[in-house]
């Protein structure tokens, strides 16, 4: 019986999966239609983490809306920093003005 290359290409991505991998040479090779939102919920608990990953990997992307399938990712160390807190709406630059009674 003749094995297929599916079954060889299975077991080497097992293989891969299952290597141990230290912090400072993580990677992720993004899937198409993958997102650093997506990556970062995905990898970080957070999807407010994308930035990092964005910032870890700023040699290899220039537009953080576009991946491309097959780039290979730094992981940056998620556990070294706390996630951000949302951030709160911006002040508006000027008071509201009240209406005044134009017909008084």
């Amino acid at each position: 019986m003749k094995r297929g290359r599916g079954g060889l290409a299975a077991a080497l991505a097992l293989a891969w999966i299952a290597a141990p991998v230290s912090a400072a040479d993580a990677v992720h090779v993004v899937k198409p239609g993958e997102t650093l939102w997506q990556i970062a919920a995905n990898l970080a608990g957070s999807p407010l983490r994308w930035p990092e990953l964005y910032r870890a990997n700023r040699d290899q992307i220039q537009d953080p809306s576009r991946l491309y399938p097959g780039q290979r990712l730094a992981i940056p160390d998620f556990d070294a920093a706390p996630a951000p807190e949302p951030a709160a709406p911006p002040a508006p630059a000027t008071p509201p003005v009240e209406p005044t009674g134009a017909g008084d």
